[in-house]
């Protein structure tokens, strides 16, 4: 590897490890946490998950070869996600799950 690869490598850890400890260093202590951002966690979960079905689902439409291609692998593995959700109300589960139920019906 060059020189430039190692320097760039070093300044994208420099970044994450930034943006990993703002939250610890803006919060820490007797501060209180914005409604705002509380609302926020809230609600994120949910739109990232719509956000996934619906990329899911209409990226397995084809409408140049009007077919349904891996339309029913990808209802199924949503139909998992609900599911584990439903039961387990963790997020992690449900969408490494879905993700992995898709990718083995595929």
């Amino acid at each position: 590897m060059s020189m430039h690869q190692y320097v760039l490598i070093a300044v994208m850890a420099v970044v994450v490890i930034a943006l990993r400890s703002v939250p610890f260093v803006l919060f820490s202590g007797q501060r209180k946490i914005p409604a705002w951002l509380l609302y926020l966690g809230k609600v994120l979960t949910a739109a990232v998950i719509a956000m996934l079905v619906v990329y899911s689902l209409y990226g397995n439409l084809n409408y140049a070869q009007n077919h349904l291609s891996n339309l029913p692998a990808a209802l199924a593995a949503s139909g998992v996600t609900v599911l584990l959700h439903w039961f387990f109300k963790n997020p992690l589960i449900s969408i490494i799950a879905g993700t992995a139920c898709y990718m083995l019906l595929i």
